[in-house]
């Protein structure tokens, strides 16, 4: 009798996605109610474990909260300098000769020592000390703050203060050393987490017209203090995500917001002093950072929220946590301050204060157009052409409006999820699709293959008649199949082409607009629903400069997913017909075949000579060092992304003429084009000996990619459908 892993698999190769849609809905309706059932009981364990604790009494563990506990430093005295001194030499082992400063971390400190150490410690292990400079600000500390400071040495810039200034000046003095290009304020009672800076310095990369980054905070205990910050109309300020989960979906995708702390906050340095720093009248401390982000946007800069930067924060470790003395005081006369400097913008930008509207106060651009988006899975752009596709559909649509994806399946690890987050990409489980479409502003559905299109289309109908559906197509499937059969002789193939041509014309029927992968695949499906509702989005490719020259560049290769059967049928075709000609020719060359899900078919071909390396999370160097790239296609449909990838690096391409379909590459100006063993092999050869032909065609190609493939170019492709939906208006529309 089969176990209940055997019995799953069985049932999800069995059950259609609309089966299996219907059982995930009432699974978690089910659990819903399970949940509603027994929260009371686990939050008052959970609370009284946390209570026990904090008392010293021991509690079962089965009391305690799933997060991850961080601990505060417990060093003092001549412990605390020595190991001070042990991670600064550590530290300066590792230190590459400076070239130039690119981000300037300005810590401000006043007393707790061991807290500054903890800080400095994780610092040390996550920045590059040749490119990244750390300022700390020493506002007048009174305990062994100065023995840990000069015990780092070099590592650190110090500036210090004979009488305490507070928080605001000394971040400024701190600031007014800085010779890099971003400035980051990092509390001294913070311990970053691992990304924390490299997030931040790609987001703002990622974007110019992005000012400020900001972290999510997350308390000892490993609950959320902040996951962007909100302001309400009346000046209030309020820390999003405030003793949530750092998994809930709801805090993990990058967003505009009012404000992050300055606790751990990244700002252009041009634009920081273009704004005079932090404004002196929130002196010493509370409001500047409020202030400062409010500066950022009236510079016409956007202030993200980037929840793949983590600190864990131990709030109120310098300043206290009562507001009715002490600095802490400050926070509620600097309100004030704020709201007579910034009130003309929060009467007009900013909600009353309403709890029941978190999600949207949260988020500054709440009110733009929804896009949601349904697809098998989580795009793994470093898998297969079609997520990589799907990433930088995603990428483009996020620039004019809110999206939210939902896959049917979460087959590959969490960093694919969020690298969506990253981006400001929200995920939602299928589960949750009627609330979704219900969203007062979901504008779009796309629904992306013909699988997840049957499941959802009549079930969007129902659930919202308003919201426009996209039928993604990806590449025609019948023209694939057809394809297939011509080259095989299996009637299967006819069969399921005929079964797919129906149910793909049945779907672009039933939808507002379709996108396919190439004009090839458009005019195939033209005759069927008209061609006014069909638009081509083929294959996405960011630049990536050409590499090595022909000189240093040696062998063969291939990219793909080599359980998709055109590649792996190629893949036989290049090694039984082709390869052996190119060996005699070339017997130094080898050929290294990379891409996820090998067959043992493909598998089998590994040798000294031929390297099937399956899986590879980072191919750049065989992109930029390999001389000639192959894709020996005999059937498929839509662009074929492996060969605007290899072309994005400037990596000559041999390809037949189903690889080249819809690209407009010419034979001998962008690619090589064969299809008999002979000519393929022939082709490889001349363009592997053929310097001048190589660099001809190193650069066309190139150049194409940049004509017609890039994200820039396809946005002016997507233009009219997104106005079509509504997304985004037309110059000149009224």
């Amino acid at each position: 009798m089969p176990g209940f892993p055997q019995l799953r698999t069985k049932l999800q190769e069995k059950l259609s996605l609309s089966t299996k849609l219907s059982l995930k809905v009432f699974i978690a309706r089910s659990a819903k109610f399970a949940r509603a059932v027994v929260r009371v009981p686990a939050d008052f364990l959970q609370r009284a474990a946390g209570a026990a604790a904090a008392k010293g009494i021991p509690v079962p563990k089965s009391w305690q909260g799933k997060v991850h506990r961080f601990d505060p430093p417990t060093l003092s005295g001549a412990d605390l300098v020595n190991a001070a001194q042990k991670i600064a030499t550590a530290a300066s082992a590792r230190r590459g000769s400076v070239v130039s400063i690119k981000t300037s971390i300005v810590i401000p400190v006043f007393n707790k020592a061991a807290f500054t150490w903890q800080c400095l410690c994780s610092l040390m292990n996550e920045i590059d000390l040749s490119e990244t400079e750390i300022i700390v600000a020493d506002d007048a500390s009174t305990d062994e703050t100065s023995e840990v400071l000069t015990a780092m040495g070099d590592v650190l810039r110090v500036v210090t203060n004979k009488e305490n200034k507070g928080f605001v000046d000394a971040c400024n003095q701190g600031a007014a050393l800085a010779q890099g290009e971003y400035l980051v304020f990092l509390n001294n009672d913070t311990e970053v987490l691992p990304g924390w800076l490299k997030h931040l310095i790609e987001t703002v990369r990622s974007d110019a017209s992005v000012g400020a980054v900001g972290s999510m905070f997350l308390y000892p205990d490993g609950s959320i203090q902040e996951a962007g910050a909100i302001v309400w109309k009346n000046g209030e300020a309020h820390h999003y995500g405030w003793s949530g989960s750092p998994d809930d979906r709801r805090f993990n995708f990058a967003r505009e917001v009012d404000y992050c702390s300055a606790a751990s906050l990244l700002i252009r340095k041009e634009i920081f002093e273009q704004l005079g720093g932090f404004d002196r009248r929130f002196a010493p401390a509370y409001y500047e950072d409020v202030d400062l982000c409010f500066g950022v946007r009236s510079l016409g800069h956007k202030v993200i929220y980037q929840p793949m930067s983590r600190v864990v924060h131990y709030e109120g470790v310098t300043a206290g946590r009562d507001t009715a003395s002490g600095v802490k005081h400050f926070q509620i006369v600097n309100r004030e301050k704020f709201v007579a400097k910034w009130g003309a913008v929060l009467a007009e930008e900013h909600l009353e204060k309403n709890l029941k509207r978190l999600a949207d106060a949260a988020d500054r651009n709440h009110a733009r157009p929804r896009t949601i988006v349904f697809d098998e899975r989580i795009p793994s752009p470093d898998r297969d052409a079609g997520s990589a596709r799907m990433f930088m559909i995603l990428k483009t649509l996020a620039k004019w409006g809110h999206v939210v994806f939902v896959p049917f399946n979460r087959p590959h690890g969490v960093e694919y999820e969020q690298a969506l987050w990253k981006i400001g990409i929200e995920t939602a489980q299928i589960e949750n699709y009627v609330s979704l479409l219900r969203n007062k502003n979901t504008r779009v559905a796309i629904v992306s293959r013909p699988s997840v299109a049957e499941a959802l289309i009549p079930r969007i109908r129902r659930v919202n008649r308003e919201v426009k559906i996209l039928f993604d197509m990806v590449d025609a499937h019948f023209i694939r199949l057809e394809r297939e059969h011509e080259i095989s002789g299996d009637a299967r193939f006819a069969e399921q082409a005929k079964r797919y041509r129906k149910i793909e014309t049945q779907l672009a029927r039933a939808s507002d607009l379709v996108w396919c992968n190439s004009s090839a695949d458009k005019c195939a499906i033209e005759p069927e629903i008209g061609g006014e509702k069909i638009d081509v989005v083929p294959t996405i490719h960011e630049l990536h400069g050409r590499g090595e020259p022909f000189e240093i560049r040696r062998n063969l290769l291939f990219v793909g997913n080599l359980a998709h059967r055109p590649n792996e049928d190629g893949l036989h075709f290049f090694m039984r017909e082709v390869f052996p000609r190119i060996q005699l020719a070339l017997p130094d060359a080898k050929l290294f075949i990379v891409g996820d899900n090998a067959p043992a078919t493909i598998s089998g071909y590994d040798s000294e000579q031929v390297r099937v390396l399956g899986y590879v999370p980072d191919i750049t160097s065989y992109w930029r060092g390999c001389r000639v790239f192959i894709a020996p296609l005999r059937f498929g449909a839509g662009t074929k992304g492996k060969i605007g990838d290899a072309l994005s690096y400037g990596l000559p391409v041999v390809t037949s003429s189903v690889g080249a379909e819809s690209t407009g590459l010419i034979h001998e100006t962008h690619v090589m084009i064969a299809d008999a063993p002979g000519e393929f092999a022939e082709a490889v050869i001349r363009l592997y000996r053929d310097r001048e032909l190589w660099d001809r065609l190193s650069q066309h190609g190139y150049e194409h990619i940049r004509a017609n493939f890039t994200p820039e170019a396809i946005e002016r492709g997507l233009s009219p459908s997104l106005s079509r939906l509504g997304l985004i208006r037309q110059p000149g529309a009224n």
